[in-house]
């Protein structure tokens, strides 16, 4: 059997009984006094079971899908083909930066499609795929200028899109030899 000291078995008895509202004046000041400073809310609503209230030991933020890979397509109907501009994973901060984007709030609350009633034939149709690590995935179409089309959508069709070409100046580290006549043997 092990011994408790009685200050904490005070400390507790006070505790228990202001949980339960049984606690006598003795035991709840013995509770209260080293713990909080007089006339603070702490003191009030321990001493007095009857204005008990819970507070949550740490406010808990909600808990957003968490982007992994997204890919925007670029067509234009006055043009044939398409742009595909793709990531999955992050290598840099710009690429972290889309697939915070792609996790936040505001985007998983827009809308399927920002397209006017009719697309001009001069402007770019962006259609958006998002892939979650719970396997669900978002799909946003945003026709170029359409009025109303939030910040968050723009600003990833636009960090997605402006992609900086890769730096081929210095190619001498590559182990590369090709055999006499190559490609025409």
């Amino acid at each position: 059997m092990t011994r408790i000291p009685m200050r904490t078995a005070a400390l507790l008895a006070g505790l228990a009984g202001a949980v339960c509202g049984v606690a006598g004046p003795a035991v709840a000041t013995e509770a209260t006094t080293p713990a909080v400073a007089p006339g603070s809310v702490a003191s009030a609503t321990l001493t007095d079971p009857a204005r008990l209230t819970w507070a949550p030991a740490a406010t808990r933020t909600t808990a957003t899908k968490q982007a992994i890979a997204v890919a925007v397509v670029r067509t234009r109907a006055s043009e044939q083909g398409q742009a595909v501009f793709s990531l999955v994973g992050a290598a840099d901060q710009k690429q972290a930066q889309v697939l915070r984007l792609a996790s936040s709030a505001a985007f998983l609350a827009l809308r399927p499609r920002y397209a006017p009633a009719t697309v001009p034939r001069d402007r770019y149709t962006y259609q958006i795929e998002v892939g979650y690590r719970d396997s669900s995935k978002k799909r946003v179409t945003v026709v170029q200028g359409t009025p109303g089309t939030p910040k968050v959508a723009l600003d990833l069709i636009r960090l997605m899109t402006d992609v900086e070409p890769p730096d081929l100046s210095d190619l001498s580290d590559l182990p590369v030899s090709f055999p006499p006549g190559f490609p025409f043997n």
